[in-house]
């Protein structure tokens, strides 16, 4: 007996649903995912083209600054001749160049320095200062008082040169996070139209989403390690070029200088910024290290008492040598595999970090106790403390709550990054707690040998 016609092509049909769902499905999210990605490339583009170039022509405005001020106190200790001059002159004309670049750009935001500003204010440096150098030898005291009145007007530019910087900075990290809103956004949406594509695909939407799963996650990982590859390069060459800068100009007036205290002062100050630099280049390889899984410990058997009491002693030298008190209470016990000295670093990174940021009377309390199965050690100061809404950047690279403080302090940032890296080494944790005028408190917590 012959089947009905439509019962045989029943299935059929099904099928060719079944694949032309699959097939809209696969285009719509096509479609999607193009819009996405150009909403995406609209907003990086946008932070690259203003946010992030204002950052760098800040810092770059910066350093012409400090490169004006080396040549103009070249010209206090050396008579005025050709090359010092010409030196001058030259960097003079580079401060004009970077706020060139500034004035191409723009600054959007009124609230902001403009580069109107820098110009009027380095053209009227250079105006008022540039005569006064044929005062040098018929009148020294004048000479003198116009030089003081300039390099007080360049101390201001600088300051407004750094309030830049700080706020291109802080809009690049705003851009950031608009990135990641908008990625975040996109991941949402294609997680929807995943699911439409499982509802219509049955095994192949199951497997589609597995791989798109899997693309998605190691795009991110490839982002966020691109992200912060950018940002650690940017970061250490803005804290290397400021000491090189002063390096540079240094040494050129060591050259040009008679007085013997003169001379001496400068290779003080030759010798201070190499060791800044040294520490530098020190702590960045050790961050790498960490980030290529290679960071060496000599892990040994510890009392907790013995590594508690070691670092006591050497927190309290510290602080003694940073204007500080340590104040201290332990009561531990219990052994701990750790590299001691690795683990004396971390403490007194945050000693270090407590003497310079805690409040004048410089009292700091270091506690330690034993607790489910682990070591805690904190670091307590009674400073003005850090707002809830940038406690989790205290563990950025390159991050100061202080700019300005820290600078003169010669810090630069990588402090607590790699306190929080030796800690995660040995399997431990370190947080933060803090509040605007209740003082920051550091807590590593490291686990005891069972």
């Amino acid at each position: 007996m012959r089947e009905p016609e439509g019962k045989d092509s029943r299935p059929w049909w099904v099928t060719i649903a079944a694949v032309v769902g699959l097939l809209l499905a696969i285009i719509v999210a096509g479609v999607a995912g193009l819009i996405l990605n150009r909403s995406v490339a609209e907003v990086t583009d946008d932070a690259l083209r203003y946010d992030t170039r204002l950052e760098d022509y800040a810092d770059d405005l910066r350093i012409s600054v400090l490169e004006l001020r080396d040549a103009h106190r070249t010209l206090l200790v050396s008579r005025p001749g050709e090359e010092p001059v010409e030196e001058f002159e030259r960097a003079h004309d580079a401060l004009l160049g970077e706020v060139s670049e500034l004035e191409e750009i723009g600054v959007r935001e009124q609230s902001a320095p403009q580069p109107e500003y820098f110009r009027s204010e380095a053209e009227r440096y250079y105006e008022e200062f540039r005569p006064a150098l044929e005062l040098y030898d018929r009148d020294p005291a004048a000479f003198g008082r116009a030089s003081d009145r300039r390099l007080a007007l360049l101390t201001e530019i600088d300051d407004e040169a750094d309030e830049l910087y700080e706020f291109g900075d802080e809009l690049a990290t705003e851009s950031l996070q608009q990135i990641d809103w908008a990625n975040e956004t996109a991941q949402v949406v294609l997680a929807a139209i995943v699911g439409g594509l499982a509802l219509a695909g049955g095994v192949l939407a199951l497997a589609a989403v597995r791989v798109v799963g899997e693309l998605r996650r190691l795009s991110e990982g490839l982002a966020r390690a691109s992200q912060a590859k950018t940002q650690f390069i940017a970061d250490a060459s803005h804290e290397l070029r400021t000491p090189l800068t002063v390096l540079r100009g240094t040494a050129q007036l060591s050259r040009q200088v008679e007085d013997p205290e003169v001379r001496q002062k400068t290779l003080g100050q030759l010798s201070t910024e190499t060791e800044r630099m040294t520490r530098i280049v020190e702590n960045l390889l050790l961050l790498a290290r960490s980030d290529s899984d290679s960071l060496m410990l000599d892990l040994e058997a510890v009392d907790a008492e013995t590594l508690v009491s070691g670092a006591v002693q050497r927190a309290r030298a510290l602080a003694r040598e940073s204007g500080a008190t340590l104040e201290s209470r332990t009561s531990v016990h219990g052994e701990l595999r750790v590299d001691t000295a690795r683990i004396e670093q971390s403490v007194l990174i945050l000693v270090d970090n407590a003497a310079k940021h805690g409040a004048e009377d410089g009292r700091i309390e270091l506690t330690s106790q034993v607790a489910d199965g682990n070591l805690t050690v904190e670091v307590a100061d009674s400073g003005p403390g850090i707002p809830e809404e940038r406690l989790d950047r205290i563990f950025d690279r390159f991050h100061r709550e202080d700019r300005a403080r820290s600078r003169q302090q010669g810090g630069a940032g990588l402090g607590l990054p790699i306190a929080r890296t030796i800690v995660e080494a040995h399997g431990g944790r370190i947080e933060a707690e803090s509040a605007p005028g209740d003082g920051t408190k550091m807590k590593v917590h490291l686990p005891l040998l069972p």
